[in-house]
């Protein structure tokens, strides 16, 4: 009777997990849109991207035939539909067990509406999904793949969660299965590690942004310290809690982590391109891939990296002052390589080893890349395609290396390549893991690392492949078996190899061991890696004993090596101020330390992050005079850090800037100070500055600053402003200073300067630069005299000098009743011809707002009104029908691509960077290139979208953000120099839909002409 109802149990508890299973299926708008209005928006959105084309995926068998492979490797298909569907992560267990996630939900959350939704995809739903076992069953699932005779073939599979609604990411250890599944981290409990729940999941984080399942939270990883790293991609929010952590915010792209037994949750590493992979090296680096043309990032703790400031937001921290771009690269700039790993492993033939394997899902092929130092980072150089697939449903997105040593590869498997279409037509049936290897039988290892003895764990860590490795550790942090520690103390001294004694500290920090006295022996080690490592664990616990703080200050002035340097100050910035500060003074003064971009970034970010809570420590750091020499002090930190005592303001912060000006040693010094200074007060009242602050000002700018009238002049006052405009026409007195003046203008309300401005920017005795600045600084200036005096100007006053002519347009494009008044002179007096108008001036023209004046340019510039989608459909088949007639002449596109699109677009290393470059691109998908040719607006590429700003004044400046950091906001127009603006002048931001680049691009070439210009662009 016991066995009967155990037999039942069994049967039931079968059949409810068989009703949690959906099957993969394409949501309507109909069931997704939460409002006629997005609705209306979803079904009439243009794509963009590789969309789904219509045809069908070749069988598994078929596809292996499509690879071109390198000589001395074979491929091989592990797993295909049906047993596997849309596989975005895999993973290897103790048990050398193949773990599928399969994003069968993707796009959609089940179980809500959109209610509103954005050009980029970016959806609000009317409710965050509850976590799973308490919400709505959702498509997606994990699965185990068992090889149970050892021959590579995996013949047994058990899904071990289902009904999960949108999961990226799987990872096993502390005797739970940790499933990321947005917004929530959860740990399913598995006491007896068959990687089956044992129970309902509990809530570990929650907050993750989940408004574009593209770049959700992703890649669950264990780091050799114990912590869960995660990435999370470019265009979510997360405001992530914890039991301990409370809204820990962070906006895109950045590489996160989790302690599972602190439960602390920390934002690692910020910003990169859209991060869909954690890849860590055989040292403990961590590095992520690019959707871009680079390979990648090499995240360090605590960096901030490069970001699409306008789509993705500004950084967490205002100031930082600075980013950090990914790793060079030299080689083809394909987009993009979004996943990749370090093979560290022994099947592949030594060529492969310690190089990258990326994946390239857009172009369908695996790239090698090697990788050499470039100070404290890397030089990435491409060197071949290893494997290349003539099958464009081949869509690599995951990338593993297994314990048999071989390289597993996750096809996503689709037509559909792009993100940007709110339609849900994704191939939902489809999906393949392939296998690549080198050329011998196959050996796959038989072996269970749970039931292995701790002294067999420990000979693992020398093992020649780097999963067995970092298994071993995984074990070590689920045991946390304090008898296990002599035995690794003994390899730690051992010194056989640095790498083993890496391995040992791992091992002994995740069993507990990592005393001062493990850690003081790290620091003298002779290996490098094992040096950075006692530094970053110290940094971990945010303490340091007596002993283990002097140890470090030693370490500071003395250190050598780049990476450790750098580290070194990541540590400083998390350590109480009376241990950080001496780490830093010792950076200041280490020779070694002093030029590397990357470590003098970091130094400063550790400044930054004890400018205030340590302010007595750091400023007596500049009592030394021989310090304020330092290429590391003079270059990077002085200017930044009195920048960023004035943005912050109030009496203790302005003290602080008296206090560098005090102790700064020559006239050199005080000017770098005084730069930094004068930006830090950009756009603050002048009346907020205190009496002695202000006293101080006036002195140095006196000697090198704007000129001793600036500060009085900011506040407006009489005396000053009669002065400076009696001073402004006198070409004798000093040209930087009446610059600075004419800039000072700009930023205060004072219309006495206005007829001295349009005198000086009409007459031809002053220089260019004069008059430049005050075209400039008019344009601040909301009076419609001012655009009918320069409108007639313009063409005997203005027009003959290019950097005028620009100045004046962008003037005219910033008011509608300016814009008015020139165009006057184009369709009435005849007086200006409207082709020298550039294409980007007039569409400004029509950002403007007035429907009067868009009319106008309508009428004055046709070409420029939207193409209506019958005349795109139109123009589309003319193309491909000129494409599909005949052979083009490669010689005659190239002198064709100079004159339709050098001006904007590099290809091979030829033309001008305003828009994306092409050489990475898909150019032998011609329904893609034809298509973002004609319809340019169908996919603005990320760093391209141009910004309406709208100023409080009326003022309207177009152009690309390029920082929104410490309460500035940059703005770079076409061809004109950067602009900084504070948010309060500001009433709205706003990204346009429209490319600056003209749709009409090749209404007047012929179909031969069509032809040459694609044989061109098309060759590789």
């Amino acid at each position: 009777m016991k066995k009967l109802f155990l037999l039942l149990g069994l049967v039931f508890a079968f059949l409810g997990c068989k009703q949690d299973v959906k099957e993969p299926r394409n949501v309507s708008i109909d069931e997704i849109s939460g409002s006629e209005e997005v609705k209306e928006f979803m079904e009439t959105f243009n794509s963009m991207g590789i969309q789904s084309d219509g045809t069908q995926n070749i069988s598994p068998q078929e596809a292996l035939k499509k690879f071109d492979i390198a000589k001395d490797l074979q491929i091989e298909l592990v797993l295909s539909e049906p047993e596997i569907h849309q596989p975005v992560d895999i993973s290897f267990d103790h048990r050398g067990r193949l773990w599928v996630v399969q994003y069968n939900q993707y796009p959609y959350p089940e179980g809500v509406k959109v209610t509103d939704i954005d050009r980029h995809n970016r959806a609000v739903f009317d409710k965050t999904p509850k976590p799973p076992s308490e919400g709505v069953k959702g498509a997606d699932k994990i699965t185990i793949f068992e090889d149970t005779n050892n021959d590579g073939k995996y013949d047994k599979s058990i899904d071990a969660i289902t009904g999960l609604n949108i999961t990226t990411g799987v990872a096993l250890g502390r005797k739970r299965i940790w499933v990321l599944t947005p917004p929530y981290l959860v740990a399913y409990p598995d006491t007896d590690g068959d990687g089956l729940p044992d129970g309902k999941p509990e809530v570990h984080l929650e907050g993750f942004g989940l408004e574009d399942t593209h770049a959700v939270a992703n890649n669950l990883r264990w780091g050799p310290d114990g912590w869960l790293y995660g990435a999370q991609g470019s265009t979510t929010v997360a405001n992530v809690n914890s039991a301990v952590s409370k809204n820990v915010y962070f906006s895109g792209q950045g590489i996160w982590r989790y302690h599972p037994e602190t439960k602390i949750f920390e934002v690692f590493a910020e910003g990169g391109g859209n991060t869909f992979d954690v890849e860590f090296d055989k040292k403990g680096r961590v590095y992520s891939g690019d959707n871009g043309t680079a390979r990648g990032f090499y995240y360090k703790q605590g960096g901030y990296y490069l970001k699409n400031w306008g789509k993705h937001g500004a950084l967490t921290n205002p100031y930082a002052f600075g980013f950090l771009p990914g790793m060079e690269l030299e080689g083809e700039k394909f987009r993009f390589t979004h996943a990749w790993i370090k093979y560290e492993e022994a099947n592949l033939p030594k060529r492969y080893h310690g190089k990258i394997l990326a994946l390239n899902p857009l172009h369908n092929f695996v790239r090698l890349t090697r990788m050499e130092e470039k100070g404290s980072t890397f030089l990435c150089i491409d060197e071949e395609k290893i494997l290349e697939s003539s099958d464009h449903w081949f869509r690599p997105v995951d990338i593993k290396s297994g314990p048999d040593g071989a390289v597993y590869i996750a096809d996503w498997n689709d037509s559909r390549m792009s993100h940007v279409d709110p339609r849900d037509t994704w191939s939902k049936t489809t999906g393949r893991i392939y296998r690549f290897r080198n050329k011998e039988k196959l050996t796959v290892p038989n072996f269970d690392l749970s039931t292995m003895t701790n002294s067999e764990l420990v000979q693992l860590l020398s093992n020649k492949n780097k999963w067995f490795r970092q298994e071993a550790l995984r074990q070590f942090g689920d045991r946390r078996d304090g008898s296990v520690l002599p035995e690794l103390e003994t390899i730690f001294h051992s010194n056989v190899s640095g790498q083993t004694s890496l391995e040992a500290l791992w091992a002994i920090h995740l069993t507990g061991g990592f005393s001062d006295k493990i850690a003081l022996e790290a620091m003298d080690h002779t290996d490098p890696y094992v040096r950075l490592w006692a530094i970053r664990l110290i940094g971990d616990t945010r303490k340091a004993s007596n002993s283990v703080a002097r140890k470090l200050k030693e370490m500071a002035i003395s250190e050598s090596h780049l990476e450790v340097l750098g580290q070194l100050a990541s540590t400083a910035k998390r350590l109480p101020q009376d241990v950080a500060i001496p780490i830093i003074a010792g950076l200041f003064e280490n020779n070694f330390h002093q030029e590397d971009i990357e470590n003098q970034m970091f130094t400063w970010w550790a400044v930054e992050s004890k400018a205030e809570t340590g302010r007595k420590l750091v400023l007596a750091l500049f009592n030394k005079k021989e310090i304020w020499d330092k290429a590391l002090v003079k270059d990077v930190v002085l200017e930044r850090l009195i920048q960023r005592y004035a943005i912050k303001g109030g009496d203790e912060n302005y003290s602080s800037c008296i206090e560098l000006l005090n102790l700064s040693p020559s006239h050199a010094h005080a000017k770098i100070l005084f730069t930094g200074l004068q930006e830090g007060l950009r756009g603050r009242s002048p009346f907020e500055i205190p009496t002695d602050l202000a006293q101080m000002i006036q002195k140095y700018q006196s000697k090198f600053g704007e000129g001793k009238l600036a500060l009085p002049l900011r506040r407006n006052e009489t005396e000053a402003v009669d002065k400076v405009l009696e001073l402004l026409p006198n070409e004798d007195a000093d040209r930087l200073e009446r610059l600075a003046y004419i800039k000072i203008f700009g930023e205060i309300d004072q219309p006495k300067s206005i007829p001295v401005l349009l005198g000086i920017a009409q007459d031809h005795k002053y220089s260019i630069a004069v008059r430049v600045a005050c075209l400039e600084t008019l344009g601040h200036y909301n009076e419609e005299v001012i655009g009918k005096e320069m409108a007639d100007a313009y063409l005997f006053k203005l027009r003959a000098d290019l950097d005028l002519r620009k100045a004046a347009f962008q003037l005219f494009a910033s008011r509608a009743s300016w814009a008015s008044a020139f165009l006057v002179k184009i369709s009435d007096t005849k007086e200006v011809k409207k082709s020298e108008v550039p294409l980007e001036i007039i569409r400004q023209f029509k950002l403007l707002g007035d429907s009067d004046l868009s009319k106008k340019v309508d009428e004055l510039w046709p070409s420029v009104k939207m193409v209506s989608s019958e005349e795109k459909e139109k123009e589309i088949k003319r193309i491909q029908k000129a494409l599909v007639s005949g052979k083009g002449n490669v010689e005659k596109g190239k002198s064709l691509y100079g004159m339709y699109c050098a001006n904007c677009h590099i290809l091979n290393g030829e033309g001008k960077e305003i828009g994306p470059e092409l050489t990475g691109y898909d150019r032998n998908n011609l329904t893609y290139m034809v298509l973002n040719i004609v319809d340019p607006n169908a996919d603005i590429r990320e760093g391209y979208v141009n910004y309406r700003v709208k100023k409080k004044d009326g003022q309207v400046i177009v152009g690309i953000l390029t920082d929104r950091s410490a309460g500035k906001i940059k703005i770079k127009p076409l061809g004109m120099d950067e602009i900084t603006l504070v948010p309060e002048a500001i009433d709205e931001i706003k990204a346009q839909k429209a490319s600056i680049m003209p749709e009409r691009l090749l209404a007047g070439l012929s179909e031969q002409d069509i032809r040459d210009l694609f044989a061109y662009m098309n060759k590789e």
